[in-house]
C-alpha cells in the first residue's frame, strides 16, 4: 500500500517526455481515462545464488553462475584486494538467469569466505535468502487517457509513467529527467494524431534490479489493457482497432508499424481471431516493442470461479533474420510462462522493511498442470537480427487480462491476478 502511495504522490511531478505527437490539451471529445499498477518482484530463479571460489594468497579461481563474469572478476578483485587480472573466473550452467545474475554478490561473497577460511569454498544461498536479499524489479503506477470522436475511434492517448530507475539507483545519472533504459523500453508505434508518454522518476529504498524484459513489462501491461478500454469504449473489436492505428507504413520513434502490425496479423491469423472459440473460452490480444524486436501474443482462456485457466497462448516475434529457429522457440516459450507466473500471482511485498515473500509456497511458479499449449512463430526476415529472449514478455499479461475482461466483463488494472 505505501508503495504505490508514494507513487501515486508523485505523479503530479516533473515529468521527461519519452514520446508526442500534435497536442493532447488541444482535443475534446469523450474521455476515458485509468490507472494501472504493478508491484515489486523477484527473479526467483530455480537455482538460489552459489559459487564455488579458490583464493590463494594473490590469486583466486571462482566458478559462477553469472551473466557477466567480466564484472565479477572486477567486484572480486576489489573485495579481495587484489589485481583484477589474478580472478579467473569460471562460468557454469545458469539455473535461470533472467537479469538476477548480472549482480555478483553471491561471487563476491563465496571469495571473501575462501579467504577468510584459506581453503576452496561452495556457498550456497538458501532459497529464502535468495529471494530476500536480492534486487527487485521495480513497482510502477501508471495514468492513462484518452479521446474518443463521434465514431467511437481514439483521437488522443496519453501514459504518464511513475516509476524509479534501475540504472540511476545503481549511480548512472539521468539524461533528460529519466533514465534512459526507460525511453528504449517505452515503445510507442500507434499512429495517434495527438500522443504524450512521459515518466516521472521516483525513488525508492528498495534494492532495484533489470528483471528479463525490465521497464517494457511494465509500459506494456499498461498501455496494452489500456488500448483494449479503448476499444471497448468505442465498441471496436480489440485486432481492428489496432490494426487501424498501425494502417499506415510508418517509423515512430525508431519503430515501424509494418512490423507490428505483420507479427500481429500473424497472431490473429494462427489463433484463429475471430472465429469461434470453444464454449466457455475467450481470448485477448496484445503487441509491444521491445529491444529492438515486435511481438504479439493471443492468449486462451476460460474462467475457473474467478481465476483464469490458460489454455493456449499463440506467440509471435518479429526479431529480424532469424539464426536458430529451434532456440528462438525455446526462449519464446519460456518467456511466455515467465510471463505467466509474473502476472498470475508473483508479487514482492515489504513489512517493516523486510521482504515478506521467502520461498514457492508464498511467491508461486507456474506448475506444470497449469502450462498453457504454446505456439511459436516468428515472422521471415532479412533484417539484422535483435532481441529474443525479453520481447515475448510483455504482451502476455495484457493479452491475458483482456481475455479476462472479455470472459468476465471486469478490468484489472493492478498485477498480480491472484493476490
Amino acid at each position: 500500500g505505501e508503495t504505490y502511495a508514494g507513487l501515486k504522490q508523485a505523479v503530479n511531478g516533473k515529468a521527461a517526455v519519452l514520446y508526442s505527437a500534435g497536442d493532447i490539451a488541444k482535443v475534446s471529445g469523450r474521455r476515458i481515462e485509468a490507472e494501472y499498477q504493478l508491484p515489486f518482484m523477484a527473479h526467483a530463479p530455480m537455482e538460489p545464488g552459489n559459487s564455488v571460489a579458490d583464493f590463494h594468497g594473490d590469486s583466486c579461481e571462482i566458478w559462477a553462475p553469472t551473466q557477466v563474469p567480466q564484472d565479477v572478476r572486477d567486484s572480486a578483485g576489489q573485495a579481495l584486494g587484489i589485481d583484477p587480472d589474478k580472478v579467473k573466473v569460471n562460468i557454469t550452467l545458469l539455473g535461470g538467469g533472467f537479469g538476477r545474475r548480472l549482480e555478483h554478490d553471491y561471487a563476491v561473497e563465496a571469495a571473501l569466505v575462501s579467504k577468510a577460511v584459506n581453503t576452496p569454498v561452495k556457498v550456497i544461498w538458501t532459497r529464502e535468502d535468495d529471494m530476500r536479499n536480492s534486487t527487485y524489479r521495480p513497482a510502477s503506477y501508471h495514468k492513462l487517457s484518452a479521446v474518443l470522436d463521434g465514431a467511437g475511434w481514439p483521437v488522443a492517448f496519453s501514459h504518464r509513467i511513475v516509476m524509479p530507475g534501475i540504472n540511476v539507483q545503481k549511480g548512472t545519472p539521468p539524461v533528460d529527467g529519466t533514465d534512459p533504459e526507460i525511453k528504449d523500453e517505452a515503445s510507442f508505434v500507434y499512429a495517434f494524431p495527438h500522443a504524450l508518454v512521459d515518466h516521472v522518476l521516483t525513488e525508492t529504498p528498495i534494492p532495484l534490479g533489470w528483471m528479463r524484459s525490465v521497464n517494457a513489462l511494465q509500459v506494456g501491461f499498461a498501455a496494452e489493457s489500456f488500448i483494449d478500454e479503448i476499444a471497448a469504449a468505442g465498441h471496436k473489436d480489440p485486432l481492428q482497432l489496432r490494426l487501424r492505428l498501425l494502417e499506415k507504413d510508418q517509423n515512430l520513434n525508431n519503430w515501424q508499424t509494418a512490423r507490428m502490425r505483420a507479427v500481429l496479423q500473424m497472431a490473429a491469423d494462427k489463433s484463429g481471431w475471430g472465429k469461434p472459440l470453444p464454449a466457455g473460452h475467450y481470448h485477448g490480444i496484445a503487441c509491444f516493442g521491445c529491444f529492438n524486436s515486435y511481438s504479439a501474443e493471443v492468449v486462451e482462456i476460460s474462467m475457473e470461479g474467478d481465476k483464469p485457466r490458460v489454455h493456449r497462448v499463440v506467440g509471435v516475434i518479429d526479431c529480424g533474420q532469424v539464426i536458430n529457429p529451434n532456440i528462438l522457440e525455446q526462449q519464446i516459450r519460456g518467456a511466455i510462462i515467465f510471463a505467466l507466473t509474473n502476472a498470475l500471482q508473483a508479487q514482492i511485498t515489504i513489512d517493516k522493511g523486510r521482504v515478506v515473500q521467502g520461498n514457492f509456497d508464498t511467491y508461486q511458479p507456474v506448475r506444470i498442470t497449469e502450462a498453457p499449449e504454446i505456439e511459436a512463430y516468428y515472422v521471415s526476415s532479412s533484417e539484422s537480427p535483435t532481441g529474443a529472449g525479453e520481447p515475448p514478455v510483455p504482451p502476455l499479461a495484457p493479452a491475458l487480462c483482456n481475455a479476462i475482461y472479455a470472459a468476465t466483463k471486469k478490468r484489472l488494472r493492478a498485477l498480480p491476478i491472484i493476490s
